[in-house]
């Protein structure tokens, strides 16, 4: 599934459009917005994944960014310009999952921040 979702978006991250290259190769990775096994028991399927630069991953499991309802990915805390998530139509995501990804965000966002 990883290599399907990174395929169909090109290699490039659908929240901030980056394209990396290393070693002469794109790169990118596949993201589960609802995470596999316990405690969360996200399924690995197409409409369980994003395809992102390591730096959205990072923010996207760190649940400081999320994709809101209008299909805009905004930051936990308020801190970001918020951008549209970048969708192929062969690409189909599982409201589900981005709702209970958003849901995680919220705890998060109850928690002070660290210095």
């Amino acid at each position: 599934m990883a290599r399907k979702v990174k395929e169909l978006e090109g290699d490039q991250c659908q929240i901030c459009g980056t394209a990396l290259r290393y070693l002469n190769r794109p790169y990118s990775e596949a993201a589960h917005i609802r995470g596999l096994g316990r405690p969360h028991h996200g399924p690995d399927e197409l409409q369980n994944l994003l395809c992102l630069c390591a730096n959205c991953h990072v923010l996207f499991d760190g649940l400081e960014i999320y994709v809101a309802p209008d299909g805009l990915v905004r930051g936990t805390r308020g801190s970001r310009e918020p951008r549209p998530l970048r969708r192929d139509p062969r690409h189909p995501m599982d409201e589900a999952h981005l709702g209970y990804h958003r849901n995680l965000c919220n705890l998060n966002a109850r928690k002070p921040a660290a210095d």
